[in-house]
């Protein structure tokens, strides 16, 4: 009796889990395919170039394929870090390669905010600080996220892990 309720519970989460990945896959699958032309020309923006389009619905994709991933081969707790020893190696490799493209994509877009051609317009609580403090936050942001990337791939190399 407990034993079926602790797996009706597990099931319920993944099955929620479920309702919030598979829209976010099609979105990203979307984004990427309008951004490359897929359904028709692309217009011309002033807001950013095609490739940012394409590399956020990347980033859209990879993030819930990860985490559909994480719940056929995470486990019993999909709370733990990363996926356990058990999930085969090329899966464990595709997961963390998703997690590293993922913030690769984001630094990508940080770093165009803040340093790439083009008027910036920011809005919120902190715009009244102008648009060269916007950038400047998003390109510190951006550079950090490189930093911490590269210094994450340093750490794994020297492991010499997956």
């Amino acid at each position: 009796m407990i034993l079926a309720r602790m797996v009706g519970r597990v099931m319920a989460g993944r099955i929620i889990y479920l309702i919030f990945i598979l829209p976010m896959m099609a979105y990203g699958a979307f984004m990427m395919l309008r951004c490359l032309g897929a359904f028709g020309p692309i217009p011309t923006s002033p807001d950013g170039p095609a490739w940012l389009g394409v590399l956020m619905g990347f980033v859209f994709l990879a993030g819930s394929t990860a985490a559909l991933i994480k719940i056929i081969f995470g486990g019993d707790n999909l709370g733990e870090n990363g996926l356990p020893q058990t999930a085969p190696r090329a899966i464990r490799i595709v997961y963390n390669g998703m997690g590293i493209a993922i913030v690769a994509g984001l630094g990508a877009l940080f770093t165009w905010i803040g340093f790439g051609p083009g008027e910036r317009h920011f809005s919120g609580s902190g715009a009244f600080l102008g648009a060269s403090v916007g950038r400047a936050a998003f390109g510190l942001a951006g550079l950090l996220v490189w930093l911490v990337l590269v210094w994450r791939g340093v750490v794994w190399i020297k492991r010499g892990r997956t």
